[in-house]
């Protein structure tokens, strides 16, 4: 099966339904990152500044479950839809106090791009779904493919 997530209509189309879905990310260079913030890639652990989340066709990978994983669940809400989407990011150089500096032209991949709910308006360039019932239903969609067998895709438009 394929998902659908449409990032400028705000809109995630799961077999047949419509979820409003947002991903806003706070950002150094648009300024409504402070310098302090400072956010690290995955896997690498280096810094960098956050990007919605990547176009493309991507495998949806696994479905964790707060009750199971312990997570933060006001981050997080009550399940992560898990993704293999990835990009390419730039590293930021820090200055002393290990605050952002400046952006520097060597590039990283960075994943652990996720499907979820927050009570946050905006996410690490994640897809933010409306609320935590949105998270349980597709969630649970999702599952019941996987116990069929069934490959789950998610297009980013």
């Amino acid at each position: 099966m394929k998902i659908t997530a449409d990032l400028t209509k705000r809109q995630l189309l799961v077999n047949g339904a419509v979820f409003s879905v947002s991903c806003r990310v706070r950002t150094v260079c648009d300024g409504t990152r402070g310098r302090d913030e400072v956010v690290r890639s995955i896997p690498d652990n280096l810094p960098y500044d956050p990007m919605p989340f990547p176009k493309g066709l991507w495998n949806i990978t696994g479905v964790e479950r707060q009750e199971d994983k312990g997570f933060d669940r006001s981050v997080y809400g009550p399940v992560k839809i898990r993704t293999d989407a990835r990009q390419k990011v730039n590293v930021w150089e820090l200055d002393a106090d290990g605050d952002y500096r400046k952006e520097s032209e060597r590039q990283i991949n960075d994943a652990g791009y996720l499907l979820h709910y927050s009570a946050s308006g905006t996410t690490l360039g994640c897809i933010r779904l409306d609320s935590p019932a949105d998270a349980e239903t597709i969630a649970g969609v999702i599952q019941r493919l996987f116990e069929k067998g069934e490959a789950v895709q998610l297009e980013v438009v």
